[in-house]
């Protein structure tokens, strides 16, 4: 995975880099990654949009009891969401916002919408020279509000499979990194995707998560209720909003 600078500045990012539209309350984009030249990103982004999107959104959501949304922008470089160096350059997305996939036979609901960029979650070029690693524990990124959390699966190399699902961390089931209940729970919201890995699952579809179940996660790189770095807890997923495998298969 390269990290920020390493992508040569903005020249040869240029493509309609669509991307999974979710949330409720907040709503979050969701780069739609390849791995191909200019696709090669992994990026979740915090976007506001005007009442009337939302409304639209909201309206479609209920007449067809949820489905799946997606947003197509106009051409744009994908690096100027770049966080780093004092970015991101880019404050707003300009596209269209359809039900279903755009580029499978879905609807518009919104067009000539824009996206503004609120807060980049989490942004990370894609190494096209790497090989996956299966083996690996099977790792997400969570993000979103207390409350209203999804967990995106953490794309690093070919092969591999994207996938959101939303998720609910168990009141009463955080531990230390020791496995020691911890007496506190996690109330706080998740603004930059945090990676919380599921040991004992390799990082491949056939272990991905599922709708409805409920899994032991590890939260490595953030600090716990109680200030421990890193925290176990059970987490509950939801629904599945999105799973791709072909694109991202070998």
């Amino acid at each position: 995975m390269t990290t920020h600078g390493e992508h040569g500045g903005h020249h040869g990012t240029v493509g309609v880099h669509g991307m999974l539209l979710v949330g409720e309350e907040v709503l979050y984009l969701s780069h739609l990654p390849m791995f191909m030249r200019p696709h090669n990103f992994q990026v979740i982004l915090e976007a506001e949009f005007d009442d009337a999107v939302r409304q639209a959104l909201r309206a479609d959501r209920e007449a067809s009891a949820g489905g799946m949304h997606t947003f197509e922008p106009v051409e744009f470089p994908i690096t100027e969401l770049d966080p780093g160096d004092g970015g991101p350059a880019r404050t707003s997305i300009e596209g269209t916002v359809f039900h279903g996939h755009f580029e499978r036979g879905g609807t518009a609901i919104a067009q000539g919408v824009t996206a503004r960029v609120r807060n980049v979650a989490y942004f990370a070029e894609l190494d096209l020279q790497a090989h996956h690693e299966a083996d690996r524990p099977l790792t997400y990124l969570c993000f979103g509000r207390a409350g209203q959390l999804q967990l995106a699966h953490r794309v690093t190399a070919e092969p591999d499979f994207d996938q959101v699902v939303t998720a609910r961390l168990v009141p009463g089931t955080v531990t230390d990194p020791a496995g020691r209940p911890v007496d506190a729970d996690v109330t706080a919201d998740f603004d930059q995707a945090a990676p919380v890995q599921f040991r004992g699952r390799s990082d491949s579809p056939k272990d991905r998560l599922a709708a409805g179940e409920t899994a032991d996660g590890f939260f490595f790189a953030t600090f716990g209720p109680s200030g421990s770095h890193g925290f176990g807890v059970q987490v509950e997923v939801g629904g599945e909003l999105y799973l791709e495998l072909g694109e991202l298969g070998s």
